[in-house]
């Protein structure tokens, strides 16, 4: 087990669009992702991961886009961040005209259809994602996790899916608890659901972070307060922004 302690904030599905509030202000979306990293910010964490529906689609605007790149700018901890299904890598996709990483060396956009790792040994860490090119039912979120390396870190998953327990063949992009067993991640964070809930099978905890933005019909935006502890492993704390 790693010796070094990792404080993460996790988010996902803030669906920026077009929208701009009347009057200067701001709008539900771009609230919420002002509240989660003023969040990153106030708890100082190590690391904020984005699992996915920064974007409410592939046809936002330049402002949009720029409203992005300025809040990401904000922090300085390392951004690890993937596509979810709104925002998803196909041809029209917003991220063949914006690059998340111009926000700064401290953003980390990982693009490739069947994931990637990136590695941070200052902070001890691994953190392996994949996000979604299609949205369809064949699209296994957790198809192609890479067996954790033989050393000390801590190895954790970014990905965006549906969790289900049981049956429900009917959806898209789909995570079972097999899949999440089999990783054997120290921590999982996952997008598309809007509320707030964790899981946990054999040795991976996993989260939803819920969504920041209010007009995603959630009672309250929430996100994920992760903490990997030596000797304890993730602790998972949903926090109210």
């Amino acid at each position: 087990m790693t010796e070094s302690l990792c404080r993460i904030l996790h988010t996902s599905d803030i669906h920026l669009d077009n929208r701009v509030a009347e009057q200067g202000g701001h709008s539900a979306a771009q609230s919420g992702l002002i509240k989660v990293i003023d969040k990153a910010l106030e708890l100082e964490v190590d690391l904020f991961l984005l699992a996915g529906d920064l974007f409410d689609h592939n046809r936002v605007k330049t402002h949009c886009t720029d409203f992005a790149r300025e809040q990401l700018g904000r922090l300085s901890c390392p951004v690890v961040m993937i596509s979810g299904n709104h925002d998803c890598m196909n041809e029209q996709s917003v991220y063949h005209r914006f690059d998340p990483r111009d926000a700064g060396d401290h953003v980390y956009f990982i693009s490739e259809i069947q994931g990637g790792v990136v590695d941070l040994p200052m902070l001890g860490v691994s953190i392996w994602g994949r996000g979604i090119v299609d949205h369809h039912p064949d699209h296994k979120p957790l198809g192609f996790v890479p067996e954790r390396a033989q050393d000390d870190g801590w190895y954790i998953g970014i990905t965006h899916g549906y969790y289900v327990d049981r049956g429900a063949q009917m959806y898209s992009s789909l995570i079972t608890p097999e899949e999440i067993e089999r990783c054997q991640l120290d921590y999982l964070a996952l997008g598309h659901v809007h509320v707030f809930s964790e899981m946990t099978h054999g040795q991976t905890r996993a989260a939803y972070s819920g969504s920041p933005n209010k007009d995603q019909g959630v009672k309250e935006e929430t996100a994920a307060y992760v903490e990997l502890i030596p000797d304890h492993g993730a602790q998972i704390s949903r926090v109210v922004l």
